[in-house]
């Protein structure tokens, strides 16, 4: 059975009670395909990047089968995460419906890299809302990254803080930039749709934008 860390990074110990019933559905699910996921909560304090290195520490010192970057506030269906984790990609997003709609980079529409059998296309950044990076990623991250004492852990220091650049630079950024440097595609989903809980859900698909994307690209 493969065993994948599910991680959400947490500000003041609160998480939507549609992200809850997605865990629970995607663990129940996963039990029946083979599949374990644990699941972790990690307090952010301010500080998402260093408890994104807490989490992916983590999987890597516990040798998992995979690694799930999830925000505590999204919610998706089961079969989707599951279909994210059997990817043959190293790093895939799951797009987020948000208010201000989808954050991903696409570069230029007309020359994206698809791969239409497993609905995936190549993307140079994507939000770290839902994201998968297998074992491989995950180790190539690790031991390419010195360790760190925070709070008394050792933690591989994979994301550091955008103010330390000469531009600010996000955590999706940031990390994007680190898969680069190791020779990591970063793909994206484009069946499956995760969606942002603020005071409203956020119910846009992703593929409905992309193709209207192409269609006026």
């Amino acid at each position: 059975m493969r065993r994948i860390l599910i991680a959400a990074t947490t500000e003041a110990d609160v998480c939507s009670a549609s992200f809850c019933l997605s865990l629970s559905q995607s663990v129940s699910l996963g039990l029946v395909n083979n599949l374990e996921f644990l699941s972790v909560f990690v307090p952010a304090n301010g500080n998402s990047s260093m408890a994104f290195n807490q989490a992916i520490t983590l999987a890597w010192t516990e040798k998992l089968d995979g690694f799930v970057c999830v925000s505590p506030k999204v919610s998706w269906q089961a079969q989707s995460l599951l279909a994210l984790v059997n990817s043959d990609k190293d790093a895939v997003a799951m797009p987020v419906a948000t208010k201000n709609g989808f954050e991903v980079s696409l570069g230029e529409v007309s020359r994206l890299q698809e791969d239409t059998e497993r609905g995936e296309i190549k993307v140079r950044g994507a939000s770290l809302d839902f994201i998968y990076l297998s074992p491989y990623a995950v180790d190539r991250l690790c031991t390419t990254h010195p360790t760190v004492n925070y709070k008394g852990q050792e933690v591989k220091l994979v994301l550091q803080c955008g103010d330390i650049y000469d531009s600010y630079y996000g955590p999706d950024d940031i990390l994007a930039y680190r898969l680069l440097e190791q020779g990591i595609e970063l793909w994206l989903s484009t069946r499956n749709t995760a969606h942002r809980h603020d005071t409203i859900e956020y119910m846009n698909e992703f593929s409905s934008v992309l193709e209207n994307l192409k269609a006026n690209g």
